[in-house]
Order: C-alpha cells, then structure tokens, then sequence
C-alpha cells in the first residue's frame, strides 16, 4: 500500500470551509464526484451557506431542489430569471417549500420568474413566515399570492419604486368582503 497523498490528510471541516468559496455550482458538482471525502466535504459545505443565488445559471427544478435541501442554515434565497434562465417551475417552489431550511429564510427573490404562478407562490410563501424581503417583481402572480404574503409574512418590508424601505403598520392589506 502506498503513501497516504497530502491532499487526502486534510479533515473534511476544512475541505468543507474551502468549498464554501467556490460560488460555481458546476465546480462544485465536479469537486463532489472526486471522491467520498470531497463528497461529504460539498455536503458540509452546502450545509454552512447562508446564501444560495441561481441568479446566472441554467438551473430546474431537480437540482435547484438539490441543492437548496443540503443547504440548512440558508437565510437568503435569489432563485431570479436570468439571462440564461434560471428554469424554476411551481412544482420546484413547491419541493423547496418542503425542505428544512425555508421557515428560516428571511429573503427571497423571484423576480422575472414568468413561469410560476400563484400556486406555487403560495405554497411557498405559506412556509416562509421569517421572511423579511421578497421580490417578486416581473412575475405574474395575483392577488391570491398577494394575501398569501400578507398572511404569512408579518416581518416583511415593503419596497416600493421610487420610495424607501419601509414597515407598514399592521394590517397591510383590508380583507373585508373576501370570503
């Protein structure tokens, strides 16, 4: 048997602390089929993150899922459309609205997203109580994910266009004659 290489002597909390500074979910992807240490190594590096953005990759739901389910301490969630179209359906917000961390997210973007609609916002937003920011701009969600929010969402402030950030006094919408 040969000699047991350097890299392989590293512990697994600093392999972790390493792959944490890797923001390219290929790399990451690649790092984690090196071997069963590496692996375990992403895991635990998924895991430490606090924030997680898809903004700029070809992403669906499957590995956006993946992804957002090792991830137990995230805070903040930027899963917006861009360029390369970030492919987010109903049924992936519905599957991160499943998993451990959402009760603790205190932000979320969703902008662009024309591919979702007031279901899958909903269900979502229904797990998301600590939700502190929300951007749903350029989707085409109605009022029905409107009174989920205001529901759902006591700690959130409202940004409006051309005004600062501010913390409406409570309630923030009027439900009278909405059965």
């Amino acid at each position: 048997m040969g000699e047991e290489a350097e890299i392989d002597r590293l512990p697994i909390d600093l392999l972790a602390h390493i792959f944490v500074l890797i923001i390219s979910f290929t790399d990451l992807a690649q790092a984690r089929s090196v071997c069963k240490k590496w692996k375990q190594g992403v895991k635990q590096s998924l895991a430490r993150r606090e924030t997680l953005s898809f903004a700029g990759w070809k992403m669906d739901d499957d590995s956006t899922v993946r992804i957002v389910r090792h991830a137990y301490n995230l805070k903040e969630l930027d899963i917006s459309r861009s360029r390369w179209g970030c492919q987010i359906s109903d049924n992936g917000l519905r599957e991160i609205s499943l998993v451990k961390c959402v009760s603790n997210l205190t932000s979320i973007s969703l902008w662009g997203m024309t591919g979702i609609t007031d279901k899958g916002v909903v269900q979502l937003i229904s797990r998301a109580n600590s939700l502190q920011h929300l951007n749903i701009g350029g989707t085409f969600i109605t009022d029905e994910s409107l009174f989920a929010i205001a529901n759902n969402c006591p700690q959130l402030k409202v940004s409006l266009p051309g005004t600062n950030t501010f913390s409406p006094p409570r309630p923030l919408f009027s439900f009278k004659g909405r059965t």
